[in-house]
C-alpha cells in the first residue's frame, strides 16, 4: 500500500516542481483530443438524427394494376404487425397530393384518378433506417405490390457522408494520436533529463526500473487524463451552446433524442483516450532513458 502511495505522491512533487512542462504536456493533449472530440461530437448527433428522421417517414407501398387494394392490405398488415397501415385509394391519393401542393393543386384539374396507383400507407414511428430497409424489402416481395418507397433517398445520401465521415475521423484520431504520443513524449523526456541525478542515486541504492519509471507511468497518466478531462468539458460546452441554434435551424426537424446531451461514454473516452496518450508517451520516454542508464 505505501508503494502506490509513494509514487502518487512522487508523481504529484514532481509536477508542481515543473509546471512548464506539466502545462505543455496537458496542453499538446488537450488540443489534440479536443479536435478528436468535436469531430466525434458532430458524428454523434449527426447519427442520431439520422436514426430519428428514419423514424419519422411513411412507407408508401404502391399497387400493381388489377391488384385489390384491401387484398394487398392485409398483407401489408400482417407483414408489418404493430404498424399503423392504412389503405389509400387512387382518388384519395390524387386528392391528398391536391392539397399538399396548395394553391397549385388547381394545376390536378381534370386529372383522372387513374394518373396514380392503389397504395398502401405504413406508418413506422421510432424505427431505424436498417430497420425500414428490411421492413420495405419484405414488402416489395408481396403479391400485388408494383413498388415500395419509404422517402429515406436523402436520409440514405446522410448516411452516406455520415460513413465516411466516420472513416475521416478515425484517421484523424490515430493521426493525432500517433503525433500527440510524440510530442508528449519528447516533453516528458525533458523532466526525466532533469532528474537523472535522482534517478542515477536510486539506481545505485538498488532501486528496481520499475520504482524509478512508476511516478513517471502516473505522472503521464495523471496529465493525460487532465488534457482528456479538460477537452471532454469543452466539447461538452460547445455542444451546449450549439444545441439552440441547431434547433432553431432544423425548426420542426429538431427531434427531442437527436439534440440531447451528448453520450457519458463519449466524454469518458476522451478522458481514458488522454489518460492512455499519456501512459504511452510516459513509457516510451522512460524506457529511452533507463536503457542508457
Amino acid at each position: 500500500m505505501r508503494r502506490p502511495v509513494e509514487a502518487f505522491r512522487r508523481a504529484f512533487s514532481a509536477m508542481a516542481r515543473s509546471p512548464d512542462l506539466t502545462f505543455t504536456a496537458t496542453g499538446t493533449i488537450f488540443v489534440a483530443l479536443l479536435s478528436v472530440g468535436l469531430v466525434a461530437a458532430a458524428l454523434s448527433t449527426g447519427e442520431r438524427l439520422l436514426h430519428a428522421w428514419a423514424g419519422e417517414v411513411r412507407i408508401s407501398v404502391y399497387l400493381a394494376p388489377g391488384a385489390d387494394l384491401q387484398v394487398v392490405g392485409a398483407a401489408v398488415a400482417a407483414a408489418a404487425p404493430g404498424r399503423s397501415v392504412e389503405a389509400v385509394p387512387a382518388a384519395e391519393g390524387l386528392r391528398r397530393l391536391a392539397r399538399s401542393l396548395g394553391d397549385e393543386g388547381k394545376l390536378l384539374d381534370g386529372v383522372g384518378p387513374d394518373a396514380l396507383p392503389d397504395c398502401v400507407e405504413v406508418a413506422v414511428p421510432g424505427i431505424g433506417l436498417e430497420e425500414a430497409r428490411a421492413l420495405s424489402a419484405r414488402l416489395r416481395a408481396l403479391a400485388g405490390v408494383a413498388d415500395v418507397d419509404f422517402g429515406t433517398a436523402w436520409l440514405e445520401r446522410l448516411e452516406t457522408v455520415l460513413r465516411r465521415a466516420r472513416v475521416a475521423g478515425l484517421a484523424l484520431l490515430l493521426g493525432l494520436g500517433l503525433a500527440t504520443t510524440v510530442l508528449v513524449s519528447n516533453t516528458l523526456r525533458l523532466a526525466v533529463y532533469a532528474r537523472r541525478e535522482e534517478i542515477e542515486i536510486m539506481k545505485l541504492v538498488g532501486a528496481t526500473n520499475a520504482f524509478v519509471a512508476a511516478p513517471f507511468l502516473l505522472e503521464g497518466v495523471l496529465q493525460g487524463a487532465l488534457g482528456g478531462g479538460l477537452a471532454a468539458a469543452a466539447v461538452a460546452a460547445v455542444h451546449s451552446a450549439l444545441l439552440p441554434r441547431l434547433a432553431a435551424v432544423l425548426g420542426p426537424l429538431a427531434v427531442v433524442p437527436a439534440v440531447a446531451p451528448l453520450p457519458w461514454t463519449l466524454l469518458l473516452g476522451l478522458v481514458a483516450g488522454g489518460a492512455a496518450i499519456g501512459l504511452l508517451a510516459s513509457g516510451l520516454a522512460t524506457l529511452r532513458f533507463l536503457r542508457r542508464a
